[in-house]
């Protein structure tokens, strides 16, 4: 069963957490420009949490610290309308954080400075979460429409990192139309929602795709009900055989060879 308070906490981060960057009712809208900018520095607030709960805080707080530093002055500079500035902060950023996470990995498979089982139940169910969010497709279509499209970015950035997770993508469908039309549009659901995940990184390996149509709707005599059945199911199979056994070493030897990774 899933935590209620995991469940609230997520559900925040949803509601809130990635918003706050965005015009009030209201106010005028941002720029084409300037929305890419800024929903580049919401993924990148997400990474942050996610190194936050693999335990960057406490085995890389020096490295941690200047990623989030650079985040923090990149946001600045765009919400200031400094467009150019945030631009090369955030070029910065990213060259940090792919050098923590190169070290994140190395001391989670050869040390043990990170938890062994470091919040993985967490990470599990905010991935599905992010997977299982309303309003997925529209009538008769395949195309994900664009919350579920940016949830599904969220949902990769965990996926992509959990290399041991196998993921079932079941496609449904409501109840309208033929039994076979709807059993191939429940697997164009499902493989529209792998393609996006491994257009934002994930490997494709990790995906496999069934559909079930209408074949397990549930009755659906409203237009609400039939959005409900317009979806697409995530399952996660953990292979923990697949999982890299944990070499202990000194913290000495981390200092030793930091600087070749």
């Amino acid at each position: 069963m899933r935590s209620p308070l995991l469940l609230l906490v997520a559900f925040f981060l949803l509601l809130t957490g990635c918003s706050s960057f965005w015009p009030a009712p209201g106010e005028t809208p941002l720029p084409p420009p300037k929305q890419a900018q800024l929903r580049q520095l919401e993924l990148h607030q997400f990474e942050l949490q996610l190194l936050a709960i693999r335990g960057a805080k406490h085995c890389l707080p020096g490295q941690y610290i200047k990623l989030q530093n650079l985040y923090l002055q990149a946001r600045k500079e765009a919400l200031s309308g400094f467009d150019h500035d945030a631009e090369m902060t955030l070029l910065k950023y990213q060259t940090q954080n792919a050098v923590i996470q190169q070290q994140m990995d190395w001391l989670e498979y050869n040390t043990l400075c990170l938890q062994p089982n470091y919040s993985e139940v967490e990470l599990k169910e905010r991935f599905l979460l992010y997977m299982e969010v309303d309003n997925q497709f529209a009538l008769n279509k395949s195309t994900l429409l664009p919350k579920y499209r940016e949830s599904l970015r969220y949902a990769a950035e965990i996926l992509k990192r959990q290399s041991h997770w196998h993921l079932q993508l079941t496609g449904y469908t409501d109840s309208q139309g033929h039994i076979q039309v709807n059993y191939m549009l429940g697997l164009e659901r499902a493989n529209a929602v792998k393609d996006s995940l491994i257009e934002n990184g994930v490997d494709p390996n990790q995906i496999s795709v069934f559909s079930v149509g209408e074949n397990q709707a549930v009755a659906d005599n409203t237009l609400t009900q039939q959005l409900n059945n317009r979806k697409v199911e995530a399952r996660v199979l953990v292979e923990h055989h697949a999982q890299s056994i944990h070499r202990v070493f000194n913290i000495k030897d981390w200092h030793a060879i930091r600087d070749g990774l």
